[in-house]
């Protein structure tokens, strides 16, 4: 059953795009991000991660607020990144968020514009959100909620420094961390820049999962 104490509209779009019940990830990570907590979760490919932050991030900002980012999101690539914006919009269509893209092969100028002329989510790779960050048009100090989706893959294909970057900009923000296993890269993030932080593995063969 889909958590009835997430927003009613959220609930119903939900349930007119077949979601009428939510994934064991699902049932057990949402809780947590909704609390404010950080969360490190570690779980396989298919089992729901990114719906998981998608509903997250409408749960916690619902409307358009200000000019400045709410939400910034780090992926791997345009790809995964043009998908998660899709599925911003499907399941956001109530709302008036703003999502913007941040990738490296789209035009800087182009993305530079449409993030200072107001964005409520920016979803990106971590080398062009470093680099328009570098351009002072993205503001970071609304920030409430970082993602990492696949966090082990993102630092295979960028130096973590960018993402390290990245967080020391946003001190104040909630971290949500997907990733497919658990990496000393991770490990290192986790001690240096989560805060009472919750552990989740979860293990979709199972449908449970073990918390910390």
């Amino acid at each position: 059953m889909i958590n009835e104490k997430l927003d009613a509209q959220l609930i119903e779009v939900l349930k007119e795009n077949g979601f009428t019940e939510s994934t064991g990830l699902q049932q057990i990570c949402i809780p947590k991000i909704k609390s404010g907590r950080d969360l490190l979760c570690i779980a396989p490919n298919g089992s729901g991660k990114t719906t998981t932050i998608v509903v997250s991030v409408l749960q916690q900002l619902k409307a358009s607020l200000n000019d400045v980012p709410r939400a910034v999101i780090v992926v791997t690539d345009k790809d995964r990144a043009i998908k998660m914006q899709e599925e911003f919009e499907r399941l956001g269509e109530y709302t008036d968020l703003r999502i913007n893209l941040a990738c490296d092969d789209g035009k800087i100028d182009v993305q530079k514009d449409q993030i200072y002329m107001g964005s409520d989510v920016v979803i990106g790779t971590a080398k062009r959100l470093n680099k328009i960050y570098s351009l002072y048009a993205l503001n970071l100090s609304g920030v409430r909620i970082f993602a990492i989706d696949e966090a082990d893959s993102v630092v295979r294909i960028m130096n973590y420094q960018q993402i390290d970057r990245l967080s020391e900009s946003m001190p104040k923000a909630q971290r949500v961390i997907f990733a497919s296993q658990m990496t000393e890269w991770l490990e290192r993030y986790s001690t240096e820049f989560m805060n009472v932080q919750e552990m989740v593995e979860f293990d979709e063969a199972e449908d449970q999962a073990t918390t910390d």
